[in-house]
């Protein structure tokens, strides 16, 4: 698999928190990957948010759909679009979250979601067939087989 040094893009205010978005690892279009600790940070306390990057090294570890990437002077774990929306919606229930209709959204998701968003528009533009190809193929080589 091809990878790329993932860069920081930008950071997004979620719930009242900063987190980071960074360019994906692999070359492959895809929409911006996220800071797993700050994205759980946004809405569990500090020591359920490290508790979420030890889960997310441990999504199917033949695979490993997580990345590493520096943010200023530290190393982070970054996981894909369609990952972090998992998160969230796993943090929606966990906080009790139930919806009326069978596909409602939690208010995690929907934050996330919102600021993704405004990131992929201002800060990582893709063009229309890039854009279908992200859609079709979420995270790239990361999350292909899973």
């Amino acid at each position: 698999m091809v990878q790329h040094a993932p860069h920081l893009l930008t950071s997004a205010v979620v719930n009242g928190r900063n987190v980071s978005f960074f360019s994906p690892p692999h070359p492959q279009p895809d929409f911006p990957w996220v800071d797993v600790e700050d994205l759980a940070a946004a809405f569990l306390d500090a020591e359920a948010a490290k508790r979420m990057v030890q889960h997310a090294h441990a999504f199917d570890r033949d695979k490993r759909p997580v990345a590493t990437a520096r943010n200023g002077d530290k190393i982070v774990t970054i996981i894909p679009h369609a990952l972090a929306q998992g998160l969230c919606g796993a943090i929606d229930q966990w906080q009790g979250f139930v919806g009326k209709e069978e596909d409602d959204t939690g208010p995690a998701y929907d934050a996330y979601c919102r600021a993704a968003g405004v990131v992929a528009a201002d800060h990582w533009p893709l063009d229309f067939d890039q854009m279908i190809h992200a859609f079709r193929n979420p995270g790239g080589p990361f999350l292909e087989g899973i």
